[in-house]
């Protein structure tokens, strides 16, 4: 479940996920693809458009959006993980606390504010030549909704 086209941080995880299927040679079927805005609302309804293709497992790009699509597979009678794996982005505070707890990755909020302050004052000081990029490491947290805990 994608954020708005509009987002680069939805078009960047939404080419994270293509760019791990062609990794593994397994074809993108766009039908598997729902779009959403970054809302518990637009992935609970992306997630009932989701439901007819029965899937196994759902990435979100957000983890408010990962909420939105459990809630939307209990109303329909699926048990996360067991039939249906989810897993959320950002490791917001309610992540740990969901039910069942949500796998996340994790990208430092705090790490990410203090280099856009740092690049903002080299650009004032030095122009905006050239482009700059960064890349902020990640860390998956594995909790419960992926169903790791079901495997021995």
């Amino acid at each position: 479940i994608t954020g708005p086209s509009a987002s680069l941080a939805a078009e960047d995880r939404t080419r994270g996920y293509l760019n791990g299927l062609q990794e593994r040679r397994i074809q993108a079927d766009e039908c598997l693809i729902a779009l959403g805005d970054f809302t518990e609302t637009s992935s609970f309804e992306a997630m009932q458009r989701l439901l007819p293709y029965e899937p196994d497992a759902v990435f979100a790009a957000s983890d408010s959006m990962a909420l939105g699509a459990m809630r939307a597979l209990r109303v329909a009678g699926k048990r996360v993980p067991e039939e249906v794996a989810v897993i959320g982005f950002d490791d917001m505070p309610q992540a740990a606390t969901a039910d069942p707890p949500l796998t996340t990755v994790r990208q430092s909020i705090q790490r990410a504010g203090v280099l856009a302050v740092e690049m903002l004052i080299d650009i004032l000081k030095n122009g905006a030549e050239p482009p700059r990029r960064v890349i902020l490491p990640t860390e998956l947290v594995v909790r419960d909704s992926c169903g790791s805990r079901l495997v021995a």
